[in-house]
């Protein structure tokens, strides 16, 4: 099998890079000369940085105190919100990692895996699993993945259309990538407001790379009026800011209607674009390239459509919570337990359930159990949810355990692990496990590729002879094997 993928970003390599691990020969297309070294985004969710590791993308994450202060300068600041620290979700935390790092160690994976990717490669017409170049090439492969962006050539050549309410405002920001020794703020965002100058800072990296925006910034501004700009806000009064960047912005909510049409899929900003309350754009994007890898890698037109039966109701979910706390702010950046109730009367959810508490409904999925829980983080072994977390005797999570699909099961569930090593599934017995996942000793699990749950019984209802091909037909009807 062969993947076209259109985009060289970070959704598009990481996607690359999943597929690559999975034995498929993948080509991206990105229409840049190299990584874009300007970041658009830094954090990284649990799940995603969860997700890399897995994929043997490796990236050094600094520890995100998620929270915000205000002030005049960088020397008159208030905790307007308290430090969030997200719940222990599994063997990866929540960090802080430019893009133009995550890239460049996607990039390193990819070409290690064999992948191939051209760079001043823009492309200007699909059909028919081919894609044609600006420079007349022809890109031939079994399937494509739009992986290019918010402004998706590819997706307004299929002439697939976009719901939500589009711009949240007539304003726009300047996102400005500066160097500069400056010091640096205990908490990850920074408002910035005084009589001379305003805006957002957020420190980089450890190289005094900083990102400020400003407020209907114009990028035609001459250099030494977006440096005085940077003065005036930090009251930092004798730095002189590099200027390396500038990347105008407005923040946006919009859908695709399809993620899919044909052999050609959708995946990040191509098929969702959010506002960057709580970073879950990329991060939504890499949830995307890992859901349809696996599905690709195993083929099957039916199990291909549970892709965006999957991942829509999640991106239409996110657009609406991202809306919402772009509309409520105070709410958004206030975690605490108590405002759970005021969070529930304008229909906002907890931090943690957009992030990787949503529940997938399709036919990949058996007997699915909906989302009870719209505040609290439950992980609890339901079929459509990512697996529990639990830490095991030698280091590892039980996340770690997941090969493909793998059954995990309670200490009294020979049956299951027999069958599962007779059909070629990896296996695990793990003690203290089984009430986490919502199953007795002789219950089972049967976690997809990407960790989430296909399939789960509670305890034993056959015998050695009869679990076998019970199992063989939960595995066809988790891949819609038709007859299953």
């Amino acid at each position: 099998m062969r993947v076209v993928i259109v985009g060289g970003g970070t959704v598009g390599l990481c996607t690359a890079v999943f597929l690559a691990r999975q034995g498929v020969s993948v080509h991206v297309l990105e229409r840049r000369a190299q990584v874009n070294d300007h970041p658009r985004a830094f954090g990284i969710t649990d799940r995603s940085a969860e997700i890399l590791r897995e994929a043997g993308i490796h990236i050094e994450t600094a520890h995100l105190a998620r929270g915000l202060m205000t002030g005049t300068s960088l020397a008159d600041l208030t905790t307007v919100t308290a430090k969030f620290e997200p719940p222990e979700i599994g063997p990866a935390k929540l960090g802080s990692c430019p893009q133009d790092r995550v890239d460049r160690a996607a990039l390193a994976r990819l070409r290690e895996l064999g992948g191939q990717v051209d760079f001043d490669s823009e492309v200007v017409a699909v059909a028919d699993g081919s894609v044609t170049t600006a420079d007349g090439r022809t890109v031939t492969g079994d399937y494509v993945i739009a992986a290019d962006g918010v402004r998706s050539r590819m997706r307004e050549l299929l002439g697939i259309g976009q719901t939500g309410p589009g711009p949240l405002s007539t304003s726009h920001m300047l996102n400005v990538l500066f160097r500069a020794e400056l010091p640096t703020p205990p908490l990850s965002m920074t408002f910035l407001r005084n009589e001379r100058a305003s805006g957002i800072l957020l420190k980089v990296d450890d190289t005094g790379r900083w990102v400020f925006h400003i407020p209907n910034g114009d990028p035609d501004t001459p250099t030494e009026r977006i440096q005085q700009h940077i003065r005036d806000a930090t009251g930092v009064t004798d730095v002189e800011p590099e200027i390396i960047s500038l990347l105008p912005w407005s923040s946006t909510a919009r859908v695709a209607d399809r993620f899919r049409q044909g052999n050609v899929f959708l995946v990040g900003d191509a098929a969702h674009v959010v506002p960057p309350v709580g970073g879950l754009g990329l991060n939504g994007g890499i949830a995307d390239g890992h859901n349809l890898a696996w599905k690709l890698a195993a083929g099957g037109d039916a199990l291909l459509d549970t892709y965006e039966d999957e991942r829509r109701p999640v991106a239409l979910f996110t657009m609406e919570q991202t809306v919402l706390r772009a509309h409520n702010r105070d709410l958004h950046w206030d975690n605490d337990p108590s405002r759970a109730a005021d969070r529930a009367a304008v229909g906002m959810a907890g931090i943690m359930i957009p992030v990787i508490g949503y529940r997938y409904d399709s036919r990949a999925v058996i007997d699915p159990e909906p989302l009870s829980d719209m505040e609290n983080l439950v992980l609890d072994g339901a079929p459509g949810s990512r697996l529990p977390h639990r830490w095991l005797p030698d280091g590892r999570s039980t996340v770690d355990l997941v090969d493909g699909f793998t059954l995990i099961t309670g200490t009294a569930a020979d049956h299951w692990l027999d069958a599962a090593r007779s059909l070629g599934i990896t296996a695990h017995a793990v003690d203290g496990w089984a009430g986490a996942a919502g199953i007795k000793e002789d219950g089972a699990v049967l976690v997809r590729p990407d960790g989430f749950v296909g399939w789960r019984t509670v305890t034993t209802q056959h015998d050695v002879a009869t679990s076998t091909p019970h199992l063989r037909d939960v595995l066809d009807q988790i891949l819609c094997r038709q007859g299953a």
